[in-house]
């Protein structure tokens, strides 16, 4: 059926159109969200406290009631096949496609009851602002229960909406193109005819279009309008606690209204309301960057001032404690006023965010064991699947907040100073692709190969299914799980170390794990003293190739220094164990220090560093081959060309080698740069 779109004409917030449609979506930064990572900067990770996410917070503001409905999202359009329109249908999308009501009117509408015709010329003379609306509306309303079905509920809302003259015109608008706002009498009888909805809904009418969450909306803007601000807060809050959005938006505008310092006087009216503390605490908890877009030069900014101001009036209102202690003392926290915090905390229970910023307070005091019992306290009190959405950081790496998994990280923190490097690893890969990058670092870094081989073959199964293979610059559906990618990591751990059969159980990839075979099979043959000469240059030189082309997948390192998280597109994305610009306590022991120090390439330690290992292999093959020889030159030429742009030095010795001892060749001219591939077969036969 077609009748007013009341969830696009409904109060989004306060200053967002009443009848807007879907809006456009939130657009991002171009280039990539460089990983969130917690050992960048340990003592930031452990004593800074990540805001809350406000529609989470205002979802529970205010149980939920089981009279009224939870809100329900549209179906996701199914597949594009055209459906047949009843002949209800048929008619009152003619109606609705009329300029007045006299042309609706003229439509054969013999297939409508008569409480959807005069619905429906109510809508159209609605939409042209046409006065009979309301008669059609009321008309509607005149007839017996048992024939208004879902009209007459639209109806009684459709008659609040005139009575408030909401035709969907946003609040920030032109006022000079806006209605004028009816006197408070009239405003009080769109109340009751929202009321009407919502007591209907209650008493077990039928409510397909969700209008007794929209009647609450436009209930909270109408008492926002009268100045009652607090009855506004609490029906928002019941919307949002029904689920439905847009009662969770329309609370973010009267929270920016409510820490507005030219609204202070109008606070300090209504601030004895528990649900009024909540929403100012939640409000400064989960959105205190609105506040410091603002800043300016004032010291202390001018953010600061209005968050101290703010905590003054709420710590007076609430001495005893409220259901919003834990969130206070968080945001009393975040603004440096420990004593404060301190004090909250004393009344704010046994919440997960209570005990986490025990944990934090407990590590600035130096208290170790109490940040530790606080911590597995706040670990238990969390739900697993609860989540303050994205956050960026200090340094603009973007974070999702999930609590459980942030908590788990900092434990890890922990763990690794006291140096219980397999359990920083199992709390770190509880979070799994969320922090990512740390478990990397730790993987390759801290434990050793065989620590690590030990976790994976206990904790990280092999995939169920075959994959296929992973080709470069080539999309592939396929996903890759966190825990295929810390099989691989591993098995490039085993090939960095020699250890190449071990390595092919743990490629999961098949077509590295065939590269990984080719590479161990051409070393294998390069180091058997009874090889010719020829055959082992050769198998040095392939093997060269191979790292020079595929090293990254097998012998690469996913952080420090080759960076194969982003597919070595980055050469530096920060390194979790150098401490040298840090100002602050690192929380890396010596031992921890020398584990990671240890764990790096022994030589050659630089982005791509494989290439390197490659140049060495080349010179092996040139050391077997006859200097006067076209693929003596060729060789060094093509070993020079992979590292010449970022190691002249290196391209320099290998060119100098060259001129020592190869023979002059014009197709060398462009040494390191343009090199043509070593004749192998011309050696073959002149032998």
């Amino acid at each position: 059926m077609l009748h007013l779109n009341f969830r696009t004409a409904r109060p989004l917030t306060l200053s967002i159109a009443i009848a807007a449609t879907l809006g456009a979506p939130l657009t991002q930064a171009c280039g990539p969200d460089f990983p969130n990572r917690l050992l960048l900067d340990r003592n930031g990770t452990l004593l800074s406290m990540p805001e809350g996410n406000f529609t989470f917070e205002t979802s529970r503001l205010t149980p939920v009631d089981p009279q009224l409905p939870r809100w329900q999202a549209p179906p996701p359009p199914g597949p594009m096949k055209p459906m047949p329109l009843s002949p209800e249908t048929v008619a009152i999308k003619q109606m609705r496609t009329a300029k007045t009501v006299e042309e609706a009117d003229a439509v054969n509408g013999q297939v409508l009851s008569a409480a959807a015709r005069q619905y429906t010329l109510g809508a159209v003379a609605f939409a042209a602002r046409d006065p009979r609306a309301a008669d059609y509306f009321q008309q509607v309303l005149a007839l017996p229960d048992s024939e208004q079905g879902a009209w007459g509920l639209r109806a009684r809302y459709s008659l609040g909406r005139l009575l408030m003259n909401d035709y969907g015109t946003p609040e920030d608008a032109d006022t000079s193109a806006t209605p004028p706002r009816p006197d408070p009498a009239q405003l009080r009888q769109a109340l009751a005819a929202f009321q009407q909805v919502i007591d209907r809904v209650k008493s077990g009418s039928d409510d397909p279009d969700q209008l007794a969450l929209s009647s609450l909306g436009q209930q909270a803007r109408i008492h926002f309008w009268l100045g009652d601000i607090g009855r506004a807060v609490h029906l928002y809050a019941q919307q949002a606690a029904q689920g439905d959005a847009q009662g969770g938006r329309s609370l973010q505008y009267v929270a920016s209204y409510l820490v507005d310092p030219q609204h202070f006087e109008q606070l300090k009216k209504i601030v004895a309301d528990p649900l009024v503390q909540q929403l100012v605490t939640v409000e400064l908890f989960a959105r205190s960057g609105n506040l410091q877009a603002q800043d300016n030069d004032s010291s202390p900014p001018r953010s600061q001032q209005i968050t101290q101001r703010l905590l003054t009036l709420l710590d007076a209102e609430t001495k005893s404690g409220f259901n919003g202690s834990d969130r206070l003392a968080a945001l009393a926290y975040r603004s440096g006023n420990y004593p404060l915090a301190a004090s909250l905390l004393r009344h704010a229970g046994d919440s997960g965010l209570a005990w986490w910023l025990r944990a934090k307070m407990a590590l600035r005091d130096g208290k170790l064991q109490d940040a530790t019992a606080a911590y597995a306290k706040a670990a238990a009190a969390f739900p697993a699947d609860e989540s303050w959405g994205e956050q960026r950081g200090d340094n603009y790496a973007q974070e999702t907040i999930i609590p459980d998994c942030r908590i788990a990280g900092e434990q890890a923190i922990l763990a690794l100073n006291r140096g219980d490097y397999l359990q920083a690893l199992t709390l770190l890969y509880h979070s799994k692709e969320l922090y990512w990058a740390d478990v990397a670092d730790v993987a390759e870094r801290v434990l050793t190969v065989d620590e690590l081989k030990a976790f994976v073959d206990k904790q990280v199964p092999p995939p169920s299914q075959p994959l296929k293979p992973v080709e470069p610059n080539v999309y592939n559906s396929q996903v890759l799980t966190p825990d295929i990618h810390l099989r691989e990591l591993l098995a490039r751990r085993l090939m960095r170390a020699g250890r190449y059969q071990e390595a092919q159980n743990y490629f999961a990839v098949p077509n590295y794990r065939a590269a990984a075979q080719q590479l161990a099979q051409q070393f294998s043959l390069a180091q058997q003293g009874s090889n010719s000469k020829l055959a082992r240059a050769q198998a040095y030189y392939q093997a060269a190739t191979l790292l020079r082309e595929q090293g990254l997948e097998l012998t690469g390192y996913e952080m420090t220094p080759d960076y194969g998280i982003y597919g070595a597109g980055y050469s530096y994305l920060g390194d979790a164990f150098d401490t040298r610009e840090l100002t602050h306590k690192s929380w890396i022991t010596a031992a921890e220090a020398a584990r990671a120090a240890k764990a790096l390439p022994p030589q050659d330690n630089r982005f791509l560093h494989y290439r390197w290992q490659a140049v060495a292999a080349a010179q092996k093959a040139a050391d077997l081959l006859p200097p006067k020889s076209q693929a003596y030159g060729a060789v060094l030429c093509n070993a020079a060309s992979w590292v010449i742009k970022r190691d002249a030095k290196t391209g320099r010795a290998l060119y100098k080698r060259y001129l020592a001892n190869g023979k002059p060749d014009a197709a060398l001219n462009k040494f390191g740069y343009q090199c043509p591939a070593p004749d192998f077969d011309a050696l073959t036969a002149e032998s």
